[in-house]
């Protein structure tokens, strides 16, 4: 598991394994707290990249979900309701 963690490529992990290898950085972390020991520079290292590539990637859900919410809600408007959308589209287009 440390080798994974120490060399971990972002690209061939999914979600549960980068959240897998940030929890055993952080326990990684507290142990070398925990037996007094200075924490070496890689441990800090790696757990940012890790969080910063999961925190890309559930925002990258968020935006997904978000899309298809959207679009969702416009396929339940009715056809008066999308000419109108788009008429007034048009209007602030000509006036520009």
């Amino acid at each position: 598991m440390l080798d994974t963690f120490k060399t971990f490529n972002k690209d061939r992990m999914d979600l549960d394994e980068l959240v897998t290898l940030a929890a055993f950085g952080r326990s990684l972390r507290e142990e070398y707290a925990a037996q007094k020991v200075d924490e070496p520079d890689f441990v800090n290292i790696q757990l940012k990249t890790i969080n910063r590539e999961i925190q890309d990637r559930v925002s990258d859900l968020r935006e997904t979900r978000k899309k298809q919410i959207k679009a969702k809600l416009q396929n339940l408007k009715t056809p008066q309701e999308r000419r109108a959308e788009l008429e007034a589209e048009l209007a602030e287009l000509e006036t520009v």
